[in-house]
């Protein structure tokens, strides 16, 4: 298992190419609903965060107070059918009795989010912006760069984006492997075992299609993340 410090030619390809198709940002003034918008946005980042972590007892926390939130977005009519989707997730994520369910239920919880993105704005994912990880320091490595991955894999699916998708399956199905995190709180074997089940579900990932199948292998890579560092003691 490798440390890459610097992505491979084709991975640094593929990522300034879609860097390349994002539109330019500039600044903007949020109305009311973008606020509300921004609000949600935000307890769903957590929750993939809280995924990746393992953290159940924030997960279920934070699930609840989405299931509950928003009663109204200000948005076009027939985006109901969307809100109950995502609040639905949500409340599956928040009644999750282990990292499986719980990483499940958010993963469909972004798939409801881009359901109801590409429904009213079909371009958002497009907008999405590509960055490389950052991996000049050992002791970080390892977070930066299964952050990013995981990062990019839920642009995709909430975009929703096949670009941002397709970069972050690459980059976890890479040659270069995943980097090894620099404490050793978890045998080796198990690191080993762990970074090649990810490297397996990374393949996976660049051979899904359809949102279903993005939707189970990305709940796969979050709850093999949160197994091992529950295991490592590292939340």
């Amino acid at each position: 298992m490798t440390s890459p410090r610097l992505l491979t030619p084709s991975l640094t390809l593929l990522v300034m190419t879609v860097a390349s198709c994002q539109a330019p940002q500039g600044p903007t003034v949020a109305s009311p609903v973008q606020e509300q918008m921004f609000a949600h946005f935000a307890l769903a980042r957590d929750l993939r965060t809280f995924a990746v972590n393992g953290d159940l007892e924030r997960i279920r926390v934070t699930a609840a107070e989405l299931a509950e939130s928003e009663p109204t977005w200000g948005l076009p009519p027939g985006s109901e059918i969307h809100r109950t989707r995502l609040h639905d997730a949500a409340r599956r994520a928040a009644e999750a009795r282990d990292h499986a369910q719980a990483a499940g239920a958010i993963a469909e919880l972004a798939a409801a989010c881009g359901t109801c993105h590409l429904a009213n704005d079909g371009s958002l994912g497009e907008r999405f912006q590509v960055a490389a990880p950052l991996l000049d320091d050992p002791a970080t490595r390892h977070i930066n760069y299964l952050s990013w991955v995981s990062r990019l894999l839920w642009d995709g699916v909430v975009g929703p984006s096949d670009g941002m998708w397709r970069t972050g399956a690459a980059a976890l199905a890479g040659g270069d492997g995943v980097p090894t995190p620099r404490g050793r709180h978890v045998p080796e074997a198990e690191l080993g075992r762990a970074s090649g089940l990810l490297t397996e579900l990374g393949a996976q990932a660049t051979t899904a299609l359809d949102t279903e199948e993005r939707v189970a292998v990305l709940a796969r890579i979050w709850t093999e993340c949160a197994d091992c560092h529950v295991n490592a003691g590292v939340r």
